[in-house]
């Protein structure tokens, strides 16, 4: 698992004998490598000289100029407090990175090698000698074991959930360090787990509180480092020309930008406006209208403005409009579900979104981790073993089609979804008197949604009137990022438009998104407050898969539980990112298959920027 951020969680599994692996003595069963592998064996070599979709002969310059949503007020990413900048986890090494042409391999960046017995109760790493800070300090062994005792004490309450199953962390000398894991953990998503966190500077936190939030950049060792920040609006972070890792394989044709500057906005909108300015240079673009119909400015016709469309082929996040399952009548299974059924996505895409977006069913779209039809006999088993912890609604899973978002016939006024979900409310003991849904306490069924990104109420507010239109009091409640976190964190919701990351190779951060333990602990990724003993299991049954068959078996059994609960009513997919960017960027071609890569990847092409800033389209 790769934890350099957890807006992209992503997860690792049971590690298998390594392409490269070489046993250190027959008789211990010990196994060392350059890297880690979920599931198969390593595509890199020990001696390979950079990845495969790199351009080696990058050029290094220039500046990758973006933009965020909201706004910050800390540089310390791994605390609870404060809302943390974007790129600030940029500042710091892992023990092993991943690649972009794979899912589930990691290869030594701090670490040179790994050591692990057969069955993989522990594990060893050993650090590169010449591994520093930025200010010249080493990095050693007391690093990482003072960051694995801080992170699972202090640090986020997520990784309680991947921490859990480490027993202990011992530094063997200078420069190795030892795992070892629980009897019970999990140990498939340990070994990349601990492989993939960022490790902090014992030294620089003595004297300082690890827990709390600050705005002066704390010390790190990665390739970029902070060059100037006003707290709320801007950060740049400047590549670090002593950076110790640069020549390493895995940095080969990486980190080329001079700057990164990241511009902090209150609204799309404005945003928008100032790309169009040429204000910053780089956008991803998720607002469907404003794909199709917003890119006619004057940069995009003198040609100043490149867009394109690339194929996504990684699993995106959960997008939705959550329930506080915590609260009545949000509880109740019935109430959900009509509530879904109202959304009127046929309507919302044509009329909307000029029919680009395709409705989203599944937790894991585009993947073959998507539930599909019937269960199969091999996810029938499984079900079967769980239903006496399912809820008693859920009684026909193991023979049920995958539960699908409700369709209509795209008018405005649905009269079909109407009658179902004036059906299934009385079924929950409300009733429709004098255009109002009441329910058994006398009261009229009342639903906030509450959202941060002010797109959102392009979609939500037409809900809000379809919602109306069976009798229930519907409102938008818009709040800034603060307020939306406060809220999200002390329960204070009915439904919370939320996007919710998901892996390509799921394990133990389930457990934060849909784990019984996280349902009640506000800053976990179990917004919604799923607890089911069902679930639970599951988990552990897709923890523990040993290959990725086994994985993707267990985790549509998931999704085939979650989609039939109706947490969320369910957004929408599309198969392109879109991407909008000055005409100075570089890339390699083809990008590899698991990320864009464009602060990894890219890189400026001088003269060119210089064209755009002599003819005015630059700020």
């Amino acid at each position: 698992m790769r934890l350099p951020c957890p807006t992209r969680l992503c997860a690792a599994g049971a590690l298998v004998l390594l392409l490269g692996a070489v046993p250190v003595a027959a008789e211990e069963r010990l196994v060392t490598s350059h890297g880690v592998s979920t599931f198969d064996e390593l595509d890199y070599p020990a001696d390979f000289p950079h990845f495969d979709y790199v351009n080696p002969d990058a050029p290094n310059g220039g500046i990758h100029h973006t933009w965020s949503l909201g706004s910050f007020d800390s540089l310390t990413p791994f605390t609870e407090k404060g809302n943390a900048a974007a790129g600030a986890w940029d500042m710091f090494d892992s023990l092993m990175t991943g690649s972009l042409d794979t899912l589930d391999q990691m290869y030594g960046l701090i670490a040179e090698s790994a050591t692990w017995p057969e069955d993989k109760r522990w594990i060893s790493f050993r650090m590169r000698p010449e591994a520093r800070f930025s200010d010249g300090s080493p990095l050693t062994a007391e690093d990482v074991v003072f960051t694995f005792d801080k992170m699972r004490t202090e640090g986020q309450v997520r990784y309680r959930a991947y921490f859990g199953g480490i027993d202990t962390v011992e530094a063997l000398g200078e420069h190795e360090v030892k795992f070892t894991f629980a009897e019970d953990a999990a140990v498939r998503d340990l070994l990349p787990i601990v492989a993939g966190t960022a490790i902090f500077s014992k030294a620089y936190f003595e004297g300082r509180n690890f827990a709390e939030s600050s705005i002066d950049p704390p010390l790190g060792s990665g390739p970029y480092q902070v060059e100037r920040v006003v707290p709320g609006r801007t950060v740049v972070y400047r590549r670090d020309p002593d950076y110790w890792a640069r020549d390493l394989p895995v940095n080969v044709g990486k980190h080329n930008f001079d700057r990164i500057r990241i511009d902090y906005y209150t609204d799309q909108s404005s945003a928008f406006e100032a790309f169009k300015a040429g204000e910053y240079t780089f956008r991803g673009e998720t607002n469907a209208d404003r794909w199709m119909t917003g890119y006619d400015f004057p940069a995009m016709a003198r040609g100043h403005v490149v867009r394109a469309e690339v194929p996504a082929r990684t699993v995106p996040s959960a997008g939705g409009l959550y329930f506080n399952l915590r609260r009545a009548p949000f509880d109740d299974p019935l109430v959900r579900q009509a509530v879904e059924t109202m959304f009127n996505f046929e309507w919302i895409n044509a009329t909307l979104f000029h029919g680009v977006e395709a409705r989203a069913a599944s937790f894991w779209e585009r993947s073959a981790m998507r539930a599909e039809g019937p269960p199969p006999q091999e996810e029938r088993e499984i079900i079967e073993a769980l239903l006496p912890d399912l809820p008693p609604e859920l009684a026909d899973l193991a023979t049920a089609e995958a539960v699908m978002p409700t369709t209509g016939a795209g008018a405005q006024r649905d009269r079909g979804r109407q009658r179902q979900a004036i059906v299934l409310l009385e079924a929950a003991g409300y009733a429709l008197r004098d255009g109002r849904m009441i329910g058994p306490d006398g009261r009229q069924l009342g639903l906030e949604m509450m959202y941060a990104s002010p797109d959102a109420e392009q979609y939500l507010s037409p809900f809000s009137r379809m919602l109306a239109q069976i009798g229930i009091d519907a409102r938008l409640r818009l709040v800034d990022s603060a307020q939306w976190r406060e809220r999200v964190e002390t329960f204070d919701f009915d439904a919370v438009h939320v996007f919710v990351p998901m892996s390509d190779t799921p394990g133990a951060e389930l457990n934060d998104a849909f784990g019984s333990e996280f349902a009640m602990i506000g800053g976990s990724l179990n917004v919604g407050g799923v607890a089911s003993p069902a679930i639970d299991r599951l988990i552990g049954m897709i923890e523990t898969a040993e290959s990725r068959d086994a994985l993707e078996v267990r985790v549509r059994v998931l999704d085939r539980v979650l989609r039939a609960m109706q947490i969320r009513v369910p957004y929408w997919v599309r198969p392109e990112a879109w991407i909008a960017h000055y005409d100075y960027y570089r890339h390699p071609d083809p990008l590899p298959d698991y990320g864009i890569g464009v602060t990894t990847i890219w890189w400026a092409d001088p003269e060119r920027h210089e064209a755009l800033r002599a003819a005015g389209a630059l700020r």
